[in-house]
C-alpha cells in the first residue's frame, strides 16, 4: 500500500495545532520524547459515535535549550510494517502535542488508510512521533514504538422498527414501533406484543420508507436489505393468526422469527346457546386477536351456555365457574356442555355487548357498544378510496352508537370501514344489495363479502346517519 501524507485534518481527528494566539515555550528542558496513550486496547463501539475512543499524547522532547522551534511528525502504521506505509502526518510547531479520536473518526481514518484489516477483530498498530529542531545543531529525536490494538466497528443499523397493518401503528413510517435492541450483540432486536392479521416489514428509519428489510421470495426465515426500490421485491410477511408474538431478527445472519406465544386458539368457532340464545347465535373471532370472540346484538331473557357448535349437548364449551349474569366472570372448558354444571343467566330481553377471551379464560357481558369509530370510502366520498385521506364520521354528542357525516359528496360509489385496513380485509358496513340506491330509512350488513356499496347518483351536500345499536342507516340531500 502506498504510504498517504496527510496535510490537512479530514480524515485524521481533531489535532492540536499552532494557532496565532498560541505561544510557544522556547525552552522544552530535557524531557526526552515519549508517546502516551489512553487505551492501549480499543474497541470502536458506534453507538458511542460522537465519543472519545483514543487520546494520543506525547512529551516536547528537548531543544538543549537553544530556545530553537521543535516541528512533529506523526507516524502509525500496521505492526512490523516498520512505518514503510499507513499514517504520515506531519504536525508541525505546537505546544498541545494531542491527537483525540473519537470512535467514528478511528474507525473512518483506519478504514481509510488500512482498508484491508478485519472488522470488529483487533489489528496490532505501532506508532511514534520525530521531532525536528528548528536549530541544526540538535539532532533529531524519535520517541520509543508505542503499540496500541484497535478494533474497528462494522457499521450496522442501530435501530429497527416493525411497520404494517398487523404492527400496532399501521402503515405509517412517523409512528413504527421501535424493536429492542440487544447490547451484547448489536446486530439482534426482539419485540413481543400483540400483531393483528395482516403484513409486516422492518424499518430501519423512523420516518422515511428506506432503508429496510424484507421478506426472501423463497424462505420465510430470511430477510433482505433494500436500501432502493430496485434493490429486491417490497415482500412482506403475513401474520395469519392474530395473537401475541415474540419477533426475534438477526441483521448479522439476516435471520427473522415469528413464534406465536399464545400457542394455537381452542376453538375457531363458538356459539352462544341456550334460552338467551335459542338461535344459537354465532361469536365473531376478532381480526385483531385471534383468542378474543365478541357478539353485540339481542338476546332474549334466560342462561346460555358457549357451544363449539350449535347444539346444547354432545360438544364442548364453555360454562362460568359460579353462576352468574352481567360482568366479567371466569370460564370454564367442559367436555359436553350438556353435563355443565353452572350458567349465565340473561335478566331481561335487550341488546347486549359479549367479549369471550380465551387467553384470559374471561367472558364479559354488559351493555350494548356499537363500534368506536366508522369512516366513509368510495369514489363518490371526499378521500376516494384512499385510505391515507379516509373520512371519520362523527359521533352523536347524545348517542355514542350514531355516527354522522354532513358534506359533499361525489357521484359514485360508498361504503363504510369499522377498521384501518389497507388490504380491504377487514369488516365494513355494506349496503344489502349490490348497486343499492340510497334512502332515509334503509337498512345494512357487517362484513366483506358480497362488496355491496350505495350509488350516489346525484352529487351535492348530504347528511348520512348511522345508527349502528339499531343498524340502519339515512341518506338525506341538503
Amino acid at each position: 500500500m502506498k504510504a498517504k501524507t496527510i496535510i490537512g485534518m479530514t480524515l485524521l481527528a481533531s489535532v492540536g495545532l499552532v494557532g496565532c494566539e498560541e505561544e510557544i515555550v522556547l525552552d522544552k528542558g530535557e524531557s526526552p520524547l515519549m508517546i502516551n496513550l489512553s487505551a492501549d486496547s480499543v474497541r470502536c463501539d458506534q453507538r458511542s459515535d460522537a465519543q472519545e475512543a483514543l487520546q494520543i499524547t506525547w512529551t516536547s522532547g528537548t531543544n538543549q535549550g537553544t530556545g530553537a522551534a521543535i516541528s512533529y511528525f506523526f507516524e502509525m502504521d500496521v505492526k512490523g510494517d516498520n512505518f514503510e506505509n499507513g499514517i504520515k502526518y506531519n504536525i508541525g510547531k505546537t505546544d498541545s502535542r494531542v491527537i483525540s479520536f473519537t470512535n467514528k473518526e478511528l474507525t473512518d481514518t483506519l478504514l481509510h488508510y488500512f482498508p484491508t484489516i478485519p472488522l470488529e477483530q483487533y489489528t496490532d498498530f505501532e506508532m511514534r512521533v520525530t521531532a525536528t529542531v528548528a536549530d541544526p545543531t540538535v539532532p533529531m529525536q524519535v520517541s520509543p514504538v508505542k503499540e496500541v490494538r484497535i478494533a474497528p466497528y462494522k457499521w450496522r443499523v442501530l435501530n429497527l422498527y416493525i411497520i404494517g397493518d398487523a404492527t400496532p401503528n399501521g402503515w405509517d413510517n412517523q409512528l413504527a414501533t421501535i424493536m429492542s435492541s440487544d447490547y451484547d450483540n448489536i446486530a439482534h432486536f426482539t419485540w413481543q406484543g400483540m400483531l393483528k392479521k395482516g403484513e409486516i416489514k422492518f424499518n430501519a428509519q423512523l420516518g422515511d420508507w428506506y432503508p429496510c428489510y424484507v421478506r426472501d421470495n423463497d424462505d420465510p426465515t430470511r430477510m433482505h436489505y433494500r436500501e432502493k426500490e430496485e434493490d429486491y421485491p417490497d415482500n412482506k410477511w403475513v401474520i395469519e393468526q392474530a395473537g401475541n408474538y415474540l419477533i426475534d431478527v438477526n441483521l448479522d445472519l439476516l435471520t427473522v422469527s415469528f413464534t406465536n406465544l399464545d400457542g394455537e386458539v381452542p376453538f375457531s368457532t363458538l356459539y352462544l346457546v341456550g334460552e338467551a340464545a335459542p338461535s344459537a347465535i354465532k361469536l365473531e373471532q376478532s381480526s385483531d386477536d385471534s383468542f378474543i370472540f365478541i357478539y353485540n346484538g339481542a338476546l332474549s331473557a334466560g342462561n346460555m351456555l358457549i357451544s363449539s357448535t350449535t347444539a346444547t349437548s354432545g360438544c364442548a364449551g364453555y360454562q362460568p365457574l359460579d353462576n352468574n349474569g352481567l360482568g366479567t366472570t371466569t370460564v370454564q372448558l367442559v367436555d359436553d356442555i350438556g353435563t355443565a354444571s353452572k350458567q349465565w343467566n340473561i335478566p331481561a330481553a335487550n341488546k347486549y355487548s359479549v367479549t369471550l377471551d380465551l387467553r384470559g379464560n374471561t367472558l364479559e357481558i354488559g351493555n350494548y357498544v356499537g363500534y368506536e369509530h366508522v369512516w366513509i370510502m368510495g369514489s363518490a366520498a371526499p378521500g376516494g378510496w384512499s385510505w391515507d385521506n379516509i373520512t371519520e364520521m362523527q359521533h352523536s354528542s347524545s348517542n355514542p352508537n350514531v355516527f354522522t357525516y354532513e358534506g359533499y359528496l361525489s357521484e359514485g360509489e360508498l361504503k363504510f370501514p369499522l377498521e384501518i385496513d389497507h388490504s380491504f380485509g377487514g369488516d365494513f358496513i355494506l349496503a344489502p344489495q349490490a348497486n343499492c340506491p340510497i334512502s332515509e330509512n334503509g337498512s345494512y350488513v357487517i362484513g366483506n363479502q358480497p362488496d355491496n356499496k350505495w350509488i350516489i347518483s346525484e352529487a351535492g351536500n348530504y347528511r348520512i346517519t348511522i345508527d349502528v345499536e339499531n343498524e340502519t342507516i339515512s341518506f338525506v340531500k341538503l
